[in-house]
């Protein structure tokens, strides 16, 4: 009966052209402009709206009355770092959206070869061009380990596989985040379930980037000042 469907990892993402301007999600996108004392919902449902897969974990014996652990969810929220209002959303059921309005209207640009409910973890947009994004999605849950990285170039407009599983992550290793170094295009760094990849070619080539690094999930990363953190 819940009217919006948070998680855990609800993204709340601020805007990089104004710091009054706070997003956050749901299955919606929601903004608000006053430090969260009023807040307007910018989209409709994001999400496939599964009903099926919309029942409150644990079934009659364990029910998660907290209602965070609920399925069908906007899991990653980026605006572009060249035009306030353009928004790129992606869902934990492998769905992906634009708005070049600031929420008026959406777009599904979801890639043909997006795997079913796949969970869309992270959408780097590019420093360098707009209309250039790089998407990590995984599938573990469903017995899936593949890696999946999608790059577009055309606000999703048209996707490119990066990750055939014989061209450098292994076809095992899932991935959770890829980052595009900020002073130079095409030198990308992938985080996954067992390490650190480079791909200095644009995603068609990655190699191990581990050296000394412990073999751990590598969830998120950042270039900071020429450093990779």
């Amino acid at each position: 009966d819940l009217a919006y469907r948070f998680q855990w990892n609800a993204p709340i993402l601020i805007s990089p052209h104004d710091p009054a301007v706070v997003y956050h999600t749901s299955n919606f996108v929601h903004r608000t402009t006053d430090g969260g004392m009023n807040w307007k919902t910018i989209s409709p449902d994001l999400t496939s709206n599964d009903v099926e897969k919309q029942e409150i974990p644990g079934g009659p014996v364990q029910h998660d009355h907290s209602g965070v652990e609920v399925y069908g969810t906007v899991f990653a929220l980026e605006e572009s770092p060249h035009s306030p209002g353009v928004l790129w959303a992606g869902t934990d059921d492998g769905r992906i959206h634009r708005s070049m309005d600031t929420g008026k209207s959406w777009v599904d640009i979801t890639p043909g070869g997006m795997p079913v409910d796949g969970t869309v973890n992270l959408i780097e947009v590019s420093d360098h061009q707009p209309g250039r994004a790089i998407v990590s999605v995984f599938r573990y849950r469903m017995d899936d380990f593949r890696p999946y990285v999608f790059l577009t170039n055309d606000y999703g407009g048209s996707w490119k596989l990066l990750t055939s599983g014989d061209n450098g992550i292994p076809q095992d290793h899932p991935v959770r985040v890829v980052r595009e170094d900020p002073d130079r295009m095409g030198l990308l760094y992938a985080g996954t379930e067992f390490g650190v990849f480079v791909s200095f070619d644009d995603g068609a080539h990655w190699q191990s980037l581990q050296l000394n690094l412990p073999h751990v999930p590598v969830t998120d990363l950042r270039v900071h000042e020429q450093d990779l953190v």
